[in-house]
């Protein structure tokens, strides 16, 4: 499989042809998208390797998930005038610690490494949850579907690597697959709870947003005639 900083190589690649991307098209008002959607894209790039047990990849991307569930809990509380913004910086790095240490060990033990975070499914529950997150902080329907758009883009390119890399096979005799061949771009892993739970997060985040996804595709089909 391709190491960490292939992954991250192509991660930073793939986000600065995104900004290139919303900037030629003038979808973007300001740089807040354009840096939001280079850092998910760069996320999105690393992110399958979360369920690695040890090392570089999972700190880098469960740090930043932590960081990422403190930021959205701060935006949440701190609009509420009777938290004040030191309770919002308390409860937002008390969840930051939560998902860090607790979260973190339970993901650990339930996960394997190129379960199925290395798959289709995965990626595409990434950028619904970005879509359904990213919504209702901040971003409007168009700009939160870019972000999802960003990190599932990401996503596939890590796994598209790691397939590669498995055939080709860098790492060892060139040209001869290795046995990692075909577990990453994989619709279904070992554990059918683990299946049904990814595939019954998907149908839940579209079914609760399909009314905002209708109105996206009718704005672009309008936009297009």
């Amino acid at each position: 499989m391709a190491d960490f900083k292939t992954h991250v190589s192509f991660g930073i690649a793939l986000g600065i042809l995104g900004a290139i991307g919303i900037v030629a098209t003038s979808i973007a008002d300001g740089p807040g998208l354009l840096v939001t959607a280079f850092a998910v894209a760069t996320l999105g790039s690393v992110l399958p390797d979360i369920d690695s047990d040890s090392g570089v990849p999972f700190h880098v991307t469960f740090g930043a998930l932590s960081l990422v569930s403190g930021a959205l809990a701060f935006l949440l509380f701190s609009r509420q005038v009777s938290v004040g913004w030191q309770g919002a910086a308390l409860r937002s790095l008390g969840l930051t610690a939560f998902v860090w240490i607790v979260v973190g060990a339970i993901f650990r033990r339930i996960t394997r490494h190129r379960g199925m975070a290395h798959s289709i499914p995965a990626a595409f529950l990434s950028g619904l949850a970005t879509f359904f997150l990213a919504s209702r902080y901040s971003f409007g329907d168009a700009d939160a579907f870019i972000l999802g758009t960003a990190i599932t883009a990401g996503y596939l390119v890590h796994l598209i690597l790691d397939e590669v890399y498995a055939v080709v096979n860098f790492h060892g005799r060139p040209f001869r697959p290795s046995t990692a061949l075909g577990s990453a771009l994989k619709l279904f892993s070992d554990s059918m709870p683990v299946n049904v739970a990814v595939y019954g997060a998907i149908a839940f985040l579209l079914a609760g947003n399909v009314s905002r996804f209708m109105s996206l595709a009718t704005s672009l089909w309008g936009n297009v005639r």
